[in-house]
């Protein structure tokens, strides 16, 4: 009896439970705190190459209410409501009417609803790249996910390949800080949603090998594409924007490449978004170019920046110019001529970083109180150092203003400013390192040169320390030298060596005003320069003289006569 009274009571409750729908139900497991009256659960299905099926189910227990979510804009959506319940009035708007912000691929779909206690609505739709596979890494970074503050959320991400996720990095990615999950199994990862606006990531591993295609220019010999093969397309694309700019590019820094490497790499976890490529420095010159594959899912043109951004650095390094030595005028030159090619060619990724950089040079000024960027160290700044307590976009917001703003201040055209600074560069020779250029003041003479007037004095009021080379009285010394000194064989030595020495040492007496000094150093360098072969073929022949003259003294030296040794002692035998 107690036990047919346990179940009678029991019954109802269990009808319950059956009769609502597997959202609701995983909503109310999800949610285990006391809820509101409505959530929002979301479901990523992910398969082997990354493609991704979202489904997000809305639960509500009001009679009526409104709400409103994310949806991606220009995809087809699979929208269902339950029986018992209905829309009443539904639209699309941007997501700056629902939150701060306007999102470029996202839109807010807002809703008034009506039920008779219980409201379901579901929505369904495909992503793809919804996590960014290179074997054996992958990484799951979400759709934008967003809906009504007054609404609970929960997310279950589910893999439907054997992939080894990485419990501790398995995460949300908030507005305010990051969180981990609340569970991670082998194929699912499970979240508690504590705000409203966030994305989702996690991180996998994958016991395969990649699988790398190469794919070349239409040219077969400038650019060369090592891609995974479910990457091909985006890479093609790749290609096919350098086919576009290359003649463009090549003319305005009077070089040419050849046999160009480029690759996709996938970022670390913690600095998914933070690196859109880079380009190794070796002793040799420059590496291949890298970039981040997780932007190909970013607004169109914005792999297109990033590709364009490394490739000028790998023309720089051919023009002679190398970032250690000046790479504040790499990256400013790198994000300046990028944005600017990718923006004439009409893709919208190229505006908004154009957009960005201005925006962000501009709060810099405001921000240090004008435009004295040695505030923050910016001519020190190398590949191996950055000026402690300045962030790095600091010096990437100062280079972008530096080398946008020179044109503006000489008063020509940026393309015509800059081609004939790399053309007077074409003429110089370079250095065992590639190097043309070495120093700010000789650098800020090309730059003068090619305007016709002087910009050092801009240089130092933006805080350079710099020697205005162009009207001194020593200006065409220093073309010479630099001249003399380029021209020389490495194989002189060490009289190039001693020539570059005495040049670089009347640069940095320059920077002081010591004319007469530095005169004086750069004459030293050009004779050095021009004696170098006559002094390198007297060395040697000194050193020939040298070597005969000891084997002559050692040959004819009186040798020593050593006697032979005595006979031994006779032994004596006795008499018979």
């Amino acid at each position: 009896m107690a036990l047919r009274k346990l179940w009678s009571q029991f019954f109802p409750v269990l009808l319950l439970i059956l009769t609502l729908s597997p959202a609701a139900l995983t909503a109310i497991v999800w949610n285990g705190n006391a809820s509101p009256s409505s959530n929002y659960h979301y479901r990523f299905t992910v398969d082997r190459e990354g493609f991704t099926t979202v489904e997000i189910n809305f639960n509500s227990t009001d009679t009526i209410g409104e709400s409103w979510v994310f949806v991606p804009k220009n995809r087809t959506r699979d929208l269902s409501v339950s029986p018992g319940g209905q829309i009443v009035r539904s639209e699309v708007v941007e997501t700056s009417r629902v939150i701060d912000q306007n999102l470029y691929f996202y839109e807010a779909f807002t809703l008034r609803y009506q039920s008779n206690g219980f409201f379901n609505m579901t929505m369904k739709f495909d992503f793809d790249n919804g996590a960014l596979v290179m074997e054996p890494r992958g990484i799951f970074y979400s759709p934008q996910i967003g809906f009504n503050s007054d609404s609970q959320g929960s997310a279950a991400v589910l893999f439907n390949y054997n992939f080894h996720v990485n419990e501790r990095l398995a995460m949300v990615v908030g507005s305010t800080r990051n969180y981990p999950a609340d569970k991670v199994e082998s194929n699912r990862v499970l979240f508690s949603l504590q705000e409203n606006v966030v994305r989702l990531q996690v991180e996998f591993s994958i016991d395969a090998v990649l699988d790398l295609i190469t794919l070349k220019s239409s040219d077969e010999k400038t650019f060369m594409f090592e891609t995974a093969s479910r990457y091909e397309a985006y890479a093609r694309e790749v290609l096919e924007f350098y086919d576009r700019i290359y003649n463009r590019t090549r003319s305005l820094f009077n070089v040419t490449l050849d046999y160009v490497v480029v690759q996709w790499f996938l970022p670390d976890f913690e600095s998914l978004l933070t690196v859109g490529g880079f380009v190794p420095i070796f002793t040799g010159g420059l590496g291949e170019i890298n970039i981040n594959i997780v932007f190909i899912r970013t607004v169109n043109g914005t792999v297109e920046v990033i590709a364009a951004h490394e490739v000028v650095h790998r023309f720089l390094g051919k023009a002679g110019l190398l970032p250690n030595d000046f790479l504040w005028f790499h990256e400013g030159m790198a994000q300046f001529v990028s944005v600017n090619l990718v923006s004439d060619l009409g893709y919208v990724g190229g505006s908004n970083e154009k957009d960005n950089l201005e925006n962000a040079s501009e709060q810099l000024i405001q921000l240090l109180g004008g435009e004295n960027f040695g505030a923050i160290s910016l001519q020190r700044w190398t590949p191996s150092y950055q000026p402690p307590s300045v962030q790095i976009s600091y010096l990437y917001a100062a280079s972008y203003y530096v080398v946008s703003r020179l044109p503006q201040i000489v008063k020509r055209d940026w393309f015509e400013y800059y081609s004939g600074f790399f053309e007077l560069l074409g003429q110089l020779h370079s250095g065992y390192d590639g190097s043309k250029i070495k120093n700010t003041s000789e650098l800020a003479l090309h730059l003068s040169q090619a305007a016709n007037a002087t910009v050092a004095s801009t240089l130092k009021r933006w805080g350079f320390t710099v020697a205005d080379l162009y009207e001194s009285p020593v200006q065409d010394l220093i073309t010479e030298a630099g001249k003399a000194v380029g021209e020389v064989n490495p194989i002189f030595q060490p009289y190039k060596s001693l020539a570059d020495y005495a040049y670089q040492q009347a640069l940095a007496s320059a920077e002081s005003g010591d004319w007469e000094r530095t005169r004086s150093l750069l004459q030293l360098s050009i004779t050095l320069a021009n004696l170098a072969p006559l002094f390198t073929f007297l060395t040697i022949l000194g050193l020939l003289a040298l070597l005969v003259f000891v084997l002559l003294r050692r040959s004819r030296r009186p040798r020593l006569v050593v006697p032979p040794p005595p006979p031994p002692p006779e032994v004596l035998q006795p008499s018979a």
